[in-house]
């Protein structure tokens, strides 16, 4: 019986989702922002119907309980990415039941690849005996070293500025940042605090904790990156979800995440203003879900990439003059000071087509398969913190990008050689503790 409750609630939760996405997209985000192309066409209602169809069907197959790092993964793409995809396009094309349709039924096998990756055996992986002060070691020195680079190239300063006053930031960032100092910004922020803050938590450390969220206030003040500050926001929503091994993570997270647009809703409409929700809409999931269909129907039309901007460089002659993104934000948008920053499937349609999009899968999904044999040894809730913001970067990055600058191999290494039985013993005890309480 717990059981089919479990999946009647995850099912309603999507339901409402997907309704509470549309009414978001038509009420608020596209009045203010179809100069920004976030339009409304008014598709036929029997095309939104076919759309919430498709985002609702991974519901049929998919499993709320998580016993893997690569589980939770599955549950952010396809809550964050899959489901935007699916219904945002139908709004900006003159036609939306054309050739994109074809689009989302590969995406749509993408997410059973995904879930196939999930449920492989895990391999045993090989572990090499070194002494783990001399991970923690490691770990301290590469961590200051990040910071020195950082502080080196902007200096140090906590300035928290308001979302709307972002974007002088960036633009001084832009100009004082270089190479070296993007990476330490990106792994500092990706991997590194919210490891301190996650480790913190399980031992109960609150100079860990304050470290790490005083590294990513540092890391905003200088970038003015919303998806910074947001960070910690989505590692509390995680933490929170995977309570009990991730015995109910796909329920909890699929209403939590309904909690806070619906939240953002509810208070923009009192205060007259769309502040909220285009914190947690516009950004994070309809310019992405736009971006697909514009990439789509410029790389249908325009030779692909085949990766000449990026590592087959030196085997291919690259067409354009600039990165994808800024091909498409200079077509769509009119600036070329713009990246039009997309998801993982829709740069890999830009790169080999319909091939690029299922080869980017199945090579994410047997990346995520190794991952969740190195973390079969390792503390579950780490294990997850240390993945989930890299992964996260698949929504709006390509997938190149998200192995190679966003962390996601960094994060391998690093869940690879830090090992803590202490960790994993608090942990246990939590969740015995959970589990007592809510036996109770």
């Amino acid at each position: 019986m717990s059981i089919r409750v479990g999946k009647l609630s995850l099912m309603v939760g999507v339901i409402l989702y997907i309704i509470s996405l549309y009414i978001a997209y038509i009420y608020l985000i596209s009045p203010s922002y179809s100069y920004y192309q976030l339009v409304n066409l008014e598709p036929p209602l029997w095309v939104c119907f076919l759309s919430s169809f498709l985002a609702f069907l991974p519901t049929f197959w998919s499993e709320y309980r998580t016993k893997r790092p690569s589980q939770v993964i599955y549950w952010v793409l396809y809550i964050f990415t899959f489901i935007p995809v699916m219904i945002i396009p139908d709004f900006v094309r003159e036609n939306p039941f054309d050739s994109f349709f074809i689009f989302k039924l590969v995406l749509l096998l993408c997410m059973v690849i995904l879930y196939l990756g999930g449920k492989l055996p895990l391999i045993k992986i090989r572990e090499w005996n070194i002494p783990q002060n001399l991970v923690k070691v490691g770990i301290t020195i590469f961590t200051l070293v990040l910071y020195f680079i950082m502080i080196r190239s902007f200096g140090f300063r906590i300035d928290v500025v308001s979302f709307k006053d972002v974007y002088d930031v960036r633009e001084m960032y832009r100009m004082e940042t270089n190479r070296f100092a993007g990476y330490a910004v990106v792994w500092l922020s990706k991997i590194i605090d919210l490891f301190l803050v996650t480790l913190g938590v399980l031992k109960g450390n609150i100079l860990l904790i304050t470290g790490g969220i005083i590294g990513q206030v540092y890391v905003y003040s200088v970038t003015g990156h919303k998806s910074v500050a947001l960070s910690l926001c989505l590692l509390a929503v995680i933490l929170f979800c995977i309570r009990h091994r991730g015995a109910k993570f796909g329920v909890r997270f699929i209403w939590v995440i309904l909690f806070l647009v619906v939240l953002s809703m509810v208070f923009d409409t009192l205060s007259g203003n769309i502040t909220l929700t285009e914190i947690f809409t516009r950004r994070m999931l309809f310019l992405p879900g736009a971006l697909s269909s514009f990439f789509f129907d410029f790389f249908s039309a325009n030779p692909k990439t085949h990766l000449g901007q990026s590592v087959f460089s030196a085997f291919v002659d690259y067409p354009y003059d600039a990165n994808p993104g800024y091909v498409i934000g200079q077509h769509y948008f009119g600036s070329d000071q713009m990246s039009a920053n997309v998801n993982m499937w829709a740069d890999g349609y830009s790169a080999f087509g319909y091939a690029g999009v299922i080869i980017f899968t199945i090579l994410l999904a047997v990346i995520l398969w190794i991952y969740d044999s190195i973390s079969a040894n390792r503390n579950f809730v780490i294990s997850v913190a240390l993945m989930v913001m890299p992964a996260w970067s698949l929504v709006d990055s390509s997938f190149i990008i998200a192995l190679m600058t966003n962390g996601i191999f960094i994060a391998i290494g690093l869940n690879y050689l830090f090992q803590s039985s202490e960790n994993i013993q608090r942990s246990e005890e939590f969740e015995h503790q959970k589990n007592h309480l809510d036996a109770v």
